[in-house]
């Protein structure tokens, strides 16, 4: 998901549930302010996963929300080259731009194994690299994702 509202929306938070109880598995943007600040739906912990930026060089980007209470994790989210109007591509920055990379890793758990759900995946991606806690678990790290996906951790 690549929005976010300040505030909990009953309705945000029933549609999650639902979606989760169903097996979807999702992730969402942290945001763009800068700030470790709750935003919506990365908030909503037990339900989404929330994606900060990181930058090439594997810390916390200047313009990514952060922390514990948002952030799962944290994905490349600068420079990062992706379809463009007119069938051109081009270089782009934002939290946006990092959740597709943990919503992959979500699809790869998915084809390992289609009987999955928020919870199991989200453990397994939460086998990331850390560096500190604005990052939540960490760098999303694919391969100790797939492994523990796995071997049941």
């Amino acid at each position: 998901m690549s929005f976010n509202f300040t505030s909990s929306s009953v309705e945000l938070n029933a549609a999650l549930t639902y979606a989760s109880l169903n097996g979807v598995i999702s992730a969402a943007a942290a945001g763009n302010s800068g700030q470790e600040i709750l935003v919506y739906p990365a908030a909503y912990q037990s339900l989404v996963m929330g994606v900060a930026s990181t930058s090439d060089s594997d810390t916390l980007s200047t313009f990514s929300n952060y922390g514990p209470r948002l952030v799962w994790v944290g994905a490349p989210g600068e420079g990062v080259v992706t379809l463009y109007p007119f069938g051109t591509y081009a270089a782009a920055w934002g939290t946006s731009f990092s959740t597709p990379f943990v919503a992959g890793t979500a699809a790869l758990l998915v084809n390992m194994n289609p009987v999955c759900g928020e919870a199991p995946a989200a453990q397994s991606i939460a086998h990331a690299l850390y560096i500190d806690s604005a990052l939540g678990n960490g760098l999303l790290q694919l391969p100790e994702a797939l492994e523990a996906w796995q071997s049941g951790q």
